[in-house]
């Protein structure tokens, strides 16, 4: 058996060489740990910011519109309010702009928007045979037609409020709604004491006001694209329209007015570029 003897030297020796070999193993450890608790956490990525200015397209569906003509005055004995009186259900498609601009506070946001916008209403052709007239035989053959012509565009003016989670706002909005119409026309044909007379109508151009509410969702896609589902009711307030008979040769001479009213909704999509 061989014994080796190792002197004291010889173990200082030793322990100084572990120690300076776990110092350089150790080093580099202690370092990326000092390293890691003493440098700041990364930022947070910033939160989007729904304020500015915005412009964009939209397209949807019109459906349920309701117009109604009540007649009034002279004529709304000879016609009979209860058979002029119309009322149609139509579906069409809508399109069109909107600007708008928001205003954020927190998770609170407030804005202002426009539209203009194209829809495909249908005209409508009133016709109303064999009715009695108040001035002359009541066997005699009556008969009053009317028209009304489709409102082919619609705007809007509304403010809007809403409430944000990052990327997503909901809001509700309201505002005036307008309409621009075509002028009204309408003839009758009756039997007094002196024969067979005739009036052909002509009403002036004339566009209604209204209100318009509804709200909807957007979602933000990047920074600047924004896309919105938005559901819109719109009333046309009731006005009078006025049609005259200008003076036909053996015209009646008189004039019959109506009071106009529209209702519709607005299911629609649309697409947004905010500055």
């Amino acid at each position: 058996m061989l014994v080796y003897i190792v002197s004291g030297a010889s173990m200082k020796k030793l322990a100084t060489c572990v120690i300076a070999v776990a110092g350089l193993i150790g080093t580099p450890v202690l370092a990326a740990d000092l390293a890691t608790r003493g440098a700041p956490p990364p930022p947070p990525p910033p939160v989007f910011s729904w304020a500015g200015l915005y412009i964009g397209l939209n397209a949807g569906g019109a459906f349920g519109n309701k117009v109604t003509e009540e007649p009034t005055g002279l004529f709304s004995g000879f016609a009979g309010a209860p058979l002029l009186a119309t009322s149609s259900n139509q579906s069409a498609f809508t399109g069109g702009g909107q600007i708008g601009y928001n205003w954020q506070f927190d998770n609170l946001v407030v804005g202002i928007e426009g539209d203009f916008n194209y829809v495909g209403f249908r005209d409508i052709n009133v016709t109303v045979t064999g009715l009695p007239t108040p001035f002359g035989s009541p066997s005699a053959p009556n008969v009053f037609n009317y028209f009304h012509p489709a409102d082919r565009f619609f705007g809007t003016l509304r403010a809007r409020l809403g409430y944000t989670a990052d990327r997503v706002l909901f809001y509700a909005t309201g505002g005036v709604a307008f309409t621009g119409r075509s002028s009204h026309s309408g003839t009758a044909t009756f039997t007094n004491a002196q024969g067979v007379q005739f009036a052909n109508f002509q009403g002036p151009s004339d566009s209604g006001i209204g209100f318009a509410v509804g709200g909807g969702v957007e979602y933000a896609w990047t920074n600047n694209w924004v896309v919105r589902a938005e559901y819109l009711f719109v009333d046309i307030d009731h006005h009078n329209v006025t049609l005259t008979d200008p003076v036909t040769p053996g015209g009646a001479g008189f004039s019959f007015s109506s009071t106009v009213g529209e209702q519709f909704s607005v299911v629609r999509g649309a697409i947004s570029y905010k500055f």
